[in-house]
């Protein structure tokens, strides 16, 4: 069982985080949490003991009330695991505090417009992405599809991406593909030998085979990262390393309509 944290505020990209993750409960077993953070302004807050914590109830409430609209007008038919946790703070560290006191396995969020590199880039390169104790799913589009590719490109170690992967897919409906990225500046994209991919794409077959998942096809493709990324759209989700700085690879999750699992 996957236990999952899901981000939720009153916008269209955690309508469609939701609706994703009743996707994710159809065809895996996820334990899901709601979880939602006011940020109050710091002219709002009140003092200190009784009146603060009153003013911190009435926040709540409000936030409270909000995520059930959210939950009602969707219609999921996916259960909770509790009540919708409503915070007030700091956004990102609430969401890491509890992340790693509720020992989550996956964090779902949503996030919509951020095929510009460096929109993508500012959102992974935050605090909530670096000192994440557990992958982050960000929802870009409600793709249903039981094909989920992993991307791999050269000088990368896949080992992490594929133990995080398998954690969360073993025993889900989902078939497992393989593409390997190579840049190439022309005006389509094309595709080569699986030996193109070298000693990363053929250990990474041998390891999810060794672990009792055998890979649906694997791919080794040439292109830019825009048309890459459109090549890209139609999977569940594309599962990636956490990109530590701006890279090419980047840029293709940035450009991909799909959805991406950062591990």
């Amino acid at each position: 069982m996957t236990k999952t944290l899901l981000y939720l505020n009153e916008d269209l990209a955690s309508s469609i985080a939701l609706r994703y993750a009743d996707y994710l409960c159809s065809i895996s077993d996820v334990k899901l949490y709601i979880i939602h953070v006011e940020e109050p302004d710091t002219r709002q807050q009140a003092g200190t003991g009784w009146v603060r914590r009153t003013w911190e109830t009435g926040i709540q409430e409000t936030g409270t009330q909000m995520v059930k609209r959210i939950i009602k007008t969707e219609n999921v038919k996916c259960r909770f695991a509790g009540p919708p946790k409503v915070l007030v703070g700091d956004r990102e560290l609430e969401i890491l505090r509890e992340l790693r006191i509720g020992g989550y396995d996956l964090y779902i969020e949503g996030h919509m417009d951020v095929s510009a590199p460096d929109a993508f880039y500012r959102i992974v390169s935050s605090r909530l992405y670096k000192q994440s104790s557990c992958p982050i799913l960000m929802v870009k589009n409600l793709t249903v599809s039981k094909t989920a590719a992993i991307l791999l490109a050269e000088a990368i170690d896949y080992r992490k991406v594929m133990d995080r992967y398998l954690k969360l897919t073993r025993g889900t409906k989902l078939n497992t593909e393989l593409i390997f990225f190579k840049y190439r500046d022309q005006s389509e994209i094309s595709f080569m030998d699986l030996s193109e991919g070298g000693a990363t794409l053929s250990e990474s077959e041998e390891f999810l085979k060794a672990s009792g998942m055998p890979v649906k096809k694997s791919t080794v493709i040439c292109g830019t990262p825009e048309h890459t990324g459109d090549f890209l759209r139609n999977y569940a989700f594309i599962a990636s390393n956490l990109p530590v700085r701006k890279s090419l690879k980047m840029e293709v999750l940035a450009n991909t309509p799909a959805s991406v699992l950062l591990c």
